[in-house]
């Protein structure tokens, strides 16, 4: 990463808390143009196109979550109406919002999953925050990084068996994926349980962790990134 990662965990925070408080499409818009620059920005460019690819292969949902709110608001100016369908300004309107909302968050899970645990711990504790909720947030980024590699792995033997998701019916896709998903999120939660009982064992948590120990600050880039995006998101407020 090229920043801080305290500077990550600012920007996340305003971008995602933007994206919640957003009332007007075009302000939701500029939050998901903002979180973009911020993915761009933070990492590599090969972690934009795994965004993109990601996106691409979810695309099916997302189609749905957009129809879903773009039929059920019947309220306001009426677009277009064909039998029971009614497509108005309103759906329109809270269809979009929603879909930019959906991918500001995916973007922000997509920057912690390609985050350091132990980085994390030592920025939280920084923060003088409880360790019980540094605990579970280096470990829900654990679980995040070990879902993508065992993900990936998967797909590399599926695709050594001539197993290919893209040449099924969505019937033998969802099968498919039932069958292979549910194993590999139940080893992840045995791992993660038997770390939870070595931290334990170890007490986490019972003694006073100091927060200097080969700890990088802040540069003044980190603190010019966190300035600029904080400025660019108050901006946003202004587009009408």
């Amino acid at each position: 990463m090229r920043f801080h990662i305290k500077s990550l965990l600012i920007v996340n925070i305003l971008i995602t808390t933007a994206a919640i408080l957003s009332s007007d499409l075009s302000h939701t818009t500029a939050v998901y143009c903002l979180a973009i620059i911020t993915l761009i920005i933070f990492f590599p460019i090969d972690i934009f196109g795994q965004y993109i690819r990601f996106i691409g292969k979810l695309w099916a949902i997302f189609l749905a979550l957009f129809l879903f709110q773009l039929l059920l608001r019947r309220q306001g100016e009426v677009y277009f109406t064909f039998y029971m369908l009614k497509i108005t300004n309103e759906g329109v309107y809270f269809a979009c919002s929603s879909l930019l909302r959906y991918l500001v968050f995916i973007i922000g899970a997509i920057m912690f999953a390609h985050t350091s645990p132990g980085e994390m711990i030592k920025a939280l504790r920084t923060w003088r925050l409880p360790e019980a909720v540094v605990l579970v947030v280096s470990l829900t980024i654990l679980f995040l990084r070990q879902l993508q590699a065992d993900t990936k792995i998967l797909r590399q033997n599926l695709l050594k068996r001539n197993i290919i998701f893209r040449k099924m019916s969505w019937e033998k896709r969802f099968q498919t994926a039932s069958r292979l998903l549910i194993p590999i999120i139940g080893s992840l939660f045995a791992d993660i349980k038997y770390k939870v009982i070595a931290i334990e064992l170890n007490g986490y948590g019972l003694y006073k962790r100091g927060t200097n120990f080969l700890y990088q600050k802040c540069m003044f880039r980190d603190y010019a990134v966190v300035f600029m995006m904080t400025i660019l998101l108050i901006l946003s407020y202004q587009i009408k």
